[in-house]
């Protein structure tokens, strides 16, 4: 079964896939530490020399469970299970705070995925997570229904606590007088950070820290000083995953002759991952495994799992707005070419799940040819703020969107996120294009519905991308705009094939468009 599935994807040339069941490993050496809310320090890196670098380190949170035989977490939210690689001093005190065997506690653990060994316990889960530090056990509290998202200190004998929010520390002492501190500096490394504010000081060192008082270990030791007092305690950093932007559905189809392949890659918010390759009239084969950020334009993609069957195979995916690409793969040790145009897969958005990018066949394309009024109608917009922000790349279009006969202004910028675009929309009144809606998390193209609210046509828009799951929503105009997001407006079940596509061309501003002067 291996070899022939092997055959048919390398006379496609679009991968050049295993033949053995053996793997190898990434081995992560010298992980960079992942910028969350907090903005944590990268820490210098070395990378294996068959990949081009290693995987950030990262915070996974969610329940625990440590005992004879298990060290395992499973995400917030999620049914799946990682092995965790712990050393012993904290796998022993994480242990004694069970409160009974085998029973979950809550943690937070900051780390990289590593591949499973091929025998022992740890074989039996899709990856090893190899915990480098610790942010927060605790037998207290059910952290995954907090929101956790800040970096927070605190103390007893006096009781004391400092919060950080932006760029602001929030001292509330018990019983006396909070305060606000303006941060002026941050030193950060993986081992110390020092948040400097004017009359205060906050220093947290990466040590194992208990307070005495409750059923929890803390990642990290805490100084704060503020006008020559100083108090001591344990801190925790926010356990947000700023990675979440890599979350939803990409695929791609490779062609020769009359054969064709759909490769379809899936990256899950609990860093589960699942490539399923799908012949036409073959039955789909699928792989299973892990994900993990390289940095904001990379990300590793780990499969573990072959059928079922142990079986390693790692791939470096380069982002480019809503596409993944990747020239090659490595399999025990090797490296091999994904073929001559390497695999490109493309997010999927819509409740069809189509890809992204794709050009549609009844509709208006848009430009990206100057237009002296459309530059016009944007520098009204934007005002002052023009000259501050960086320059703006746009495609345009007009249409009749209020059946009166004079097209209004489409204008999608190049202010995209994992999400999707800003869409601007301005109203024609008597020749005079003039703001009227601000939309995000747009996709290419998207339709203009037959059917029409206070007069204006109905927007008909996939939605995918930045952890969302990929639906139709229709944006309905109130009598003044359209709503501005997308994601929370009404889902529709099924897109009339007859409603007009607008940038029907699927082309976005960062790949061909006219920057604004």
């Amino acid at each position: 079964m291996l070899t022939q599935y092997r055959q048919r994807l390398q006379l496609l040339g679009s991968l050049s896939m295993i033949s053995v069941l053996s793997a190898c490993s990434l081995s992560p050496s010298e992980p960079v530490e992942l910028g969350n809310s907090d903005q944590l320090e990268q820490a210098a890196q070395t990378s294996p020399s068959h990949i081009a670098a290693s995987p950030q380190r990262f915070m996974l949170r969610g329940n625990v469970t440590l005992g004879h035989e298990v060290s395992a977490i499973s995400p917030c939210g999620s049914k799946n299970q990682y092995w965790l690689e712990l050393d012993a001093n904290l796998a022993q005190k994480g242990t004694m705070m069970t409160p009974s065997p085998y029973a979950s506690i809550y943690g937070e653990v900051i780390g990289e995925f590593v591949q499973p060994a091929s025998d022992g316990f740890a074989a039996d889960y899709p990856a090893v997570f190899k915990v480098s530090q610790l942010n927060l056990i605790s037998a207290e509290i059910d952290g995954c229904k907090q929101a956790r998202n800040n970096t927070v200190a605190a103390g007893n004998e006096p009781s004391w606590s400092v919060s950080i929010e932006g760029n602001t520390l929030h001292f509330n002492p018990l019983g006396g007088t909070p305060a606000r501190f303006a941060l002026s500096d941050r030193s950060l490394t993986p081992t110390t950070r020092t948040y400097t504010a004017n009359g205060a000081t906050l220093t947290l060192d990466a040590k194992i820290c208990n307070d005495t008082m409750s059923d929890s270990l803390y990642g990290w030791t805490a100084t704060f000083d503020r006008n020559g007092k100083t108090y001591k305690g344990c801190a925790t950093l926010s356990a947000d995953d700023p990675t979440q932007t890599w979350v939803g559905n990409y695929q791609g189809v490779t062609r020769l002759g009359s054969t064709s392949l759909s490769t379809t890659l899936t990256l899950n918010a609990d860093h589960s991952a699942k490539t399923t390759y799908q012949e036409a009239g073959e039955s789909p084969i699928e792989e299973t495994g892990v994900w993990q950020q390289v940095n904001d334009r990379e990300a590793h993609v780990m499969m573990t799992r072959h059928q079922g069957r142990f079986l390693v195979s790692e791939r470096v995916f380069t982002r480019n707005g809503f596409s993944l690409h990747a020239d090659s793969e490595v399999v025990n040790g090797r490296k091999y070419s994904l073929g001559k145009e390497g695999l490109s897969l493309s997010l999927m958005v819509g409740n069809h799940a189509e890809a992204s990018n794709g050009p549609a066949k009844n509709g208006v394309n848009g430009s990206a040819t100057r237009n002296p009024k459309v530059d016009a109608a944007l520098k009204a917009y934007l005002g002052e703020a023009l000259d501050k922000i960086d320059p703006v790349t746009y495609r345009w279009l007009t249409q009749d969107l209020n059946q009166d006969g004079q097209d209004e202004l489409l204008v999608i910028t190049d202010w995209c996120g994992s999400g999707g675009c800003t869409l601007l929309v301005f109203a024609n009144n008597k020749g005079d294009w003039q703001f009227n809606s601000r939309i995000t998390l747009v996709h290419l193209p998207f339709q203009m519905s037959n059917a029409t609210s206070q007069g204006w046509h109905n927007l008909i828009m996939p939605v995918g991308g930045g952890g969302a799951k990929p639906a139709t929503h229709v944006l309905k105009f109130n009598g003044q705009r359209y709503p501005g997001n997308p994601s929370i407006a009404p889902e529709v079940s099924k897109p009339d094939s007859a409603d007009i596509y607008l940038f029907a061309d699927g082309i976005y501003p960062a790949q061909q468009g006219v920057t604004l002067q």
